[in-house]
C-alpha cells in the first residue's frame, strides 16, 4: 500500500543476529516490515564496516553504519534524543535512517516537481539505485549480510552506477551456515 502511495519504506531488520530467511533459525515473523516485501531491509555495520555482530542477516537489501554495542560513544551512532541532548546508540534503528537519508537524496537528486509542490520518485527506481550505487562488500554480489552493499550517499547522487567492490572490508561468519 505505502509503494503504491509513492512512499519508499526502509525499515531495521533487527537486533537479533538471526537468520531471517530461513524459519527454523528461530525466524518468527518479529521484524515486521522489514521482511515485508517491498520494504528495503536494512543490516547494521559496525566500526571495521563488518556486520555489526548484532544485526539480523538474511533478507537484507542494504547495509548502513549501525555501531557497536559497546558502550563505548566512539563506536556508537550520534543521534539526537529528548531535551535538545546527544547519545550514542547501536543498532539497526541507527542504520535504516542511514538508508532512509540516502534515499531522500536520490529523490531529490532525481525526483519529478509535482503541481503540489512534492518532489516525487517511484519507489522501485529509489530503490533500484540505493542498490545499484552501494559499495559492495564480503561476497561479491548480493550476499546475506550486506545485501548489494555499504549505502554510500555520493555514490547515489551522482548516480554512479560503476561495480565497486571493496576488498577491506570482512567477510561475515554466517557465510559458513
Amino acid at each position: 500500500y505505502a509503494r503504491g502511495q509513492g512512499v519508499v519504506p526502509v525499515a531495521a531488520l533487527g537486533n537479533s543476529d538471526a537468520d531471517l530467511d530461513h524459519a527454523a533459525a528461530r525466524n518468527d515473523c518479529a521484524v515486521v516490515p522489514a521482511e515485508t516485501p517491498g520494504v528495503i531491509g536494512v543490516s547494521a555495520l559496525g566500526p571495521s564496516k563488518g556486520k555489526a555482530s548484532y544485526s539480523n542477516w538474511g533478507k537484507v537489501d542494504v547495509a548502513a553504519p549501525g555501531g557497536t554495542s559497546t558502550g563505548d560513544c566512539r563506536s556508537g551512532v550520534l543521534s539526537t534524543f529528548p531535551a535538545a541532548t546527544y547519545g550514542c546508540i547501536s543498532g539497526t534503528s541507527m542504520a535504516s535512517p542511514h538508508a532512509t537519508g540516502v534515499a531522500a537524496l536520490v529523490v531529490s537528486q532525481y525526483g519529478k516537481l509535482g503541481t503540489d509542490g512534492r518532489v516525487t520518485m517511484e519507489p522501485g527506481k529509489v530503490e533500484s539505485i540505493l542498490q545499484a550505487t552501494a559499495v559492495d562488500q564480503g561476497l561479491q554480489g548480493s550476499d546475506i549480510c550486506f545485501g548489494h552493499g555499504r549505502v554510500d550517499a555520493l555514490r547515489a547522487v551522482r548516480g554512479d552506477t560503476s561495480k565497486l567492490y571493496d576488498a577491506t572490508a570482512p567477510f561475515c561468519s554466517e557465510y559458513g551456515g
